[in-house]
């Protein structure tokens, strides 16, 4: 009350938010007057609002009286009655009354009954009036708990009438993150698993429990922040956008992505939770002697949301850290394509929202160092919500949280639907700390020694393989193998390239690339253990390379890894694998999906072979695949064959915009194709690439695709896959159809030929001009 409840009210009064009909009456056990009561209300004015205005002070204090009672006393709440009717017959109205519950959650039924008894839980103007109760935290000590809290309040009050207080709801940098997302498009369309590497929640404090011992110790650590305003304040920053602002679409999104946070598993609980408590907190007045509260947490958990599953969250908490800092920090993934950046030197984006020391939301960034040399440095643009001298802890918040909960808006409030999500995510590891599966460590207050201890937790978890230096060699500089080596050298990596013809060989290297002018001199740049990438088409030119009269099997060791990264048909993957192993030389099938773009900026894998040779090499897999772009499926050949399906799959989804878009080019309409391929890849259920992809062919070439040939060439990934299903005796009508068309466009080239051909231009680079003509794909 002194420190949250007086101050506020007098903020509303000082900005003018509340009006003459405004009146509190406490009730307590305490036996003191009115006046007495108005006393000690200036008094912790004074002790905590600077430059306290005298007169100001005094005017509110008189909006405050005094009733003492009893909570388990009915008589007590039939005087409290007629204390508020006394105040409606004075003014003349029936008042709205809005009951605040400072008491610990076991008075609850009490005191909800007893209001009940005497009809207080009841407006007295039925339509024209209301009756509204503010609850605060703990919301139970479990899910348990809580569902009964819950079923208590269900007997005497309905939804509208509920408000459960997590006053980080109403700080302003937490406020502040939902309009910083939503209300602009410089950062939301990048807020997603795609380009955010890892997001971290802190509330870290210098001061202790001391004067609150026997409430903290019978909490702790995750139930006092951790399992409300953490969990709040991550709801923020992942939570889908609303539809509107409005209090229903806010909770509800909050609740939706608190529920979705992953399950924990005992594995999970014990090798990323951790807990310790200062060494001097069992001195606290009301702390158990042997007490086991912890004092600070880190936690690392994610999402099970699509757009987030991978994104590692950190929650880190505690009382007596060496520094305050209450904070979210996002960070941003390394830039796939970095001018000036160095392997060794990952630089990151990153947005903090913090709260403590200073409100203000920091955006980081790198930019050049003036001068003659490329180097980076990095620098931060920040908004300060505050200044400092204006905020005093709590008063703005609970000032807002009762202007909020009198105009009726629940949107700073917690929903049931919430609540028992954050339950349900807490109670597994506090379960699991009680049984001691994760032991109490301790630290020596305000130092740094339990952030040290915590710091496996959320770190970054590498593959684990046994160390192999960067080096790997790729064979075929075609459109993809180029922008492979590209990519790879943006990476770290030591890349050896060689191509049949010199000339590709020699454009690279200029951008770091080892040339090599045989497969002799590929093997001789490599270290001894040696990583080779096929990037070459399909059939022959493989087994060319693998076996032929210079082919790798003259050179390589038992040990050595070869890759084929192309299109190859997988049961000759398999043959070659057979092969391949009387040479002791490991081989891996990869299928590469993404196209020469792909390649370059990330590509999506689809990896067959040997688990122990994926494993072996799967940082090099990692590094040249987009995030979570990469799978290993056992057995030589699997990679190929999800690949050649996937393949299949692109035939008939090619074919169905083809077709569909022929059918609107002929339509009396006179449809813009370019706006409807635009339109279509806005929030419509076949939004994709493709899609995409065709409107740049549209906006390049004309609607007409006039220099565009209507034959459409096949490469065999789509027979592959017709073949295959044709002898699993499975129908794949769609496929084999798309194909077949292919076929007959040699002879009959058509508009819907016209659109396949460019789709293939676009994402494949692959030649689709007519005869004569020659235009840029991109």
């Amino acid at each position: 009350m002194k420190k949250k409840i007086i101050p506020a009210v007098y903020h509303l009064a000082q900005n003018k938010k509340i009006g003459p009909l405004f009146h509190i009456v406490g009730m307590a056990r305490k036996d003191i007057s009115t006046k007495d009561f108005q006393e000690d209300v200036i008094e912790h004015l004074h002790e905590r609002i600077p430059k306290l205005q005298k007169r100001n002070a005094q005017h509110v204090s008189k909006t405050f009286s005094y009733i003492q009672g009893d909570f388990s006393d009915a008589k007590s709440f039939v005087r409290l009655k007629s204390v508020l009717k006394n105040i409606d017959d004075t003014w003349g109205v029936c008042t709205n009354k809005l009951f605040y519950l400072a008491v610990p959650p076991d008075h609850f039924k009490d005191i909800f009954t007893n209001m009940a008894r005497v009809r207080l839980n009841t407006p007295c103007g039925g339509d024209f009036g209301w009756t509204r109760v503010l609850i605060e935290k703990p919301f139970g000590r479990d899910l348990h708990t809580a569902k009964k809290l819950h079923t208590l309040l269900k007997k005497f009050f309905v939804d509208e009438q509920l408000y459960f207080i997590d006053h980080y709801l109403a700080k302003e940098i937490v406020q502040a993150i939902t309009h910083f997302r939503f209300s602009n498009n410089i950062f939301e369309t990048s807020w997603d698993k795609k380009s955010i590497e890892r997001i971290t929640v802190r509330l870290l404090e210098t001061i202790g429990a001391e004067d609150r011992g026997s409430f903290y110790d019978a909490v702790g650590a995750f139930r006092d922040v951790g399992q409300n305003h953490m969990l709040q304040m991550l709801s923020a920053v992942t939570m889908k956008y609303p539809r509107d602002t409005s209090a229903t679409q806010l909770r509800r999104k909050r609740a939706e992505i608190i529920d979705l946070l992953e399950p924990w598993t005992h594995k999970h609980i014990k090798e990323q939770t951790f807990r310790a408590q200062y060494k001097t907190y069992r001195n606290i007045k009301g702390v158990t002697k042997n007490s086991d509260t912890e004092t600070y947490i880190k936690l690392q958990t994610q999402l099970t949301h699509p757009d987030w599953a991978g994104v590692p969250i950190v929650l880190e908490a505690g009382k007596r850290m060496k520094e305050s800092i209450k904070e979210i920090e996002v960070l941003f993934r390394h830039p796939a394509l970095c001018v000036a950046c160095t392997p060794d030197n990952h630089i990151h984006n990153k947005v903090v929202f913090r709260m403590e020391p200073d409100d203000k939301i920091t955006i980081h960034f790198w930019t050049k160092v003036p001068g003659f040399e490329k180097k980076l440095e990095e620098r931060t643009f920040t908004f300060f919500l505050y200044e400092r001298a204006q905020k005093v802890q709590y008063v703005e918040e609970y000032a807002k949280l009762l202007f909020s909960a009198i105009a009726g808006d629940q949107s700073m409030f917690v929903s049931e639907q919430e609540i028992e999500a954050e339950w349900k995510f807490t109670d597994p590891v506090i379960s699991a700390w009680g049984k001691d599966i994760v032991p109490l460590a301790s630290y020596t207050p305000n130092t740094e020694e339990a952030t040290q201890s915590a710091a496996h937790i959320g770190a970054e978890i590498m593959p684990k393989i046994p160390p192999i230096p960067k080096e790997m060699a790729i064979i075929g500089l075609g459109k993809m193998g180029a922008n492979m080596a590209k990519r790879m050298m943006n990476q770290g990596w030591r890349v050896v390239g060689h191509n049949r013809t010199a000339e590709s060989t020699n454009e690279l290297i200029q951008e770091g690339l080892v040339p090599a002018y045989s497969i002799k001199e590929v093997i001789e740049a490599l270290p001894k253990k040696k990583i080779i990438w096929l990037m070459v088409p399909s059939g022959k030119p493989v087994d060319d390379i693998l076996f032929g009269k210079d082919g790798l099997t003259h050179y390589l060791k038992r040990g050595d890894i070869v890759i084929d990264g192309g299109n190859s048909f997988y049961k000759d993957t398999i043959a070659r694998a057979k092969k391949l192993q009387k040479y002791g030389i490991k081989f891996l099938d990869a299928g590469t999906s993404g196209g020469p773009e792909g390649a370059r900026h990330g590509a999506c894998l689809m990896i067959g072979g040997k688990k122990k040779d994926f494993q072996a090499v799967e940082i090099l897999f990692r590094d040249f695949a987009l995030p979570d772009g990469y799978q290993f499926f056992e057995g030589h050949g699997a990679g190929h064959f999800v690949k050649m399906v996937h393949n299949g799959i692109e035939y008939g989804m090619m074919q169905a915009i083809a077709e569909g878009f022929a059918v609107m080019k002929k339509a009396k309409f006179r449809l813009d194709l370019t706006r409807i391929a635009d339109v279509y890849n806005h929030g419509s259920v076949i939004e994709s690439r493709l899609v995409g992809w065709l409107k740049n062919a549209f906006q390049l070439y004309g609607e007409n695709l006039d220099v565009i040939s209507g034959a459409v060439q096949q490469l065999g990934e789509g027979s592959w896959t017709v073949k295959t299903a044709k002898a699993m005796k499975i129908k794949t009508k769609v496929i084999e159809e798309a194909l077949q068309f292919r076929y007959n466009s040699e002879k009959h080239p058509d508009y819907t030929g016209k659109v396949v051909s460019a789709l293939r231009g676009q994402f494949g680079g692959h030649p689709v001009f007519k005869k004569g003509k020659s235009k840029s794909l991109k």
